[in-house]
């Protein structure tokens, strides 16, 4: 299924209890990759994986890169703006309560997610960032007061060393922020799913 040209996967269990994932892929995934990672965080809850409609070098992204820590501004931009107008739509199409709803993006979808929050503020009020980074040069500060993350970092990323600024940030702008950093790389792991599952069930609502 598509919605202004973002390709997306449902999943809702037959048990479900009202809660909601929204996955954002790493680079070159699909709105499927995450759903098992979701299923085994939120048994109960409803998933929604979407693609990010960029390419990069022959494979999928949100967003290109131009070096390794360096991205595609007015692209970030302009695909936040069209995820932003489409997502509030899906969300009623498929039945979904915002206030319910999670953010779990990895890799470069952890980093849309963030830049989410900047230049959108009120659409996200939950995000898990899994091997996150910030990627807008210049980001606005808006009020995120509203909003609880957990980011996870790992200590052998070489995409680590940005996490910080990503935490600073997200201070500054006063999200409840829970900021973890554990001993892994840039793929994830069973401390990523421990640490994950104890953040959102204490979230359960």
């Amino acid at each position: 299924m598509t919605t202004a040209a973002f390709a997306h996967h449902l999943h809702r269990p037959d048990a479900a209890d009202g809660s909601a994932l929204l996955l954002l892929h790493g680079t070159g995934g699909t709105e499927t990759d995450l759903i098992p990672l979701g299923q085994m965080l939120a048994p109960r809850a409803t998933l929604l994986g979407l693609r990010g409609r960029a390419t990069d070098e022959g494979v999928t992204r949100w967003f290109r890169r131009l070096e390794m820590a360096r991205f595609d501004q007015a692209q970030i931009r302009s695909e936040a703006q069209a995820f932003s107008e489409a997502l509030p739509a899906l969300l009623q199409q498929e039945r979904i309560d915002p206030a319910r709803l999670t953010v779990l993006g990895y890799s470069n979808g952890a980093n849309f997610a963030a830049a989410l929050m900047a230049l959108h503020p009120k659409l996200l009020r939950r995000a898990i960032l899994l091997r996150p980074m910030l990627v807008l040069e210049e980001p606005p500060e808006p009020d995120l007061s509203h909003l609880e993350v957990l980011t996870l970092a790992g200590e052998a990323d070489p995409y680590g060393r940005y996490a910080p600024a990503l935490n600073d940030w997200l201070e500054r702008c006063g999200a409840a922020l829970d900021a973890r950093l554990l001993p892994a790389g840039h793929g994830l792991g069973q401390g990523d799913l421990a640490a994950a599952s104890d953040w959102l069930a204490k979230r359960a609502n």
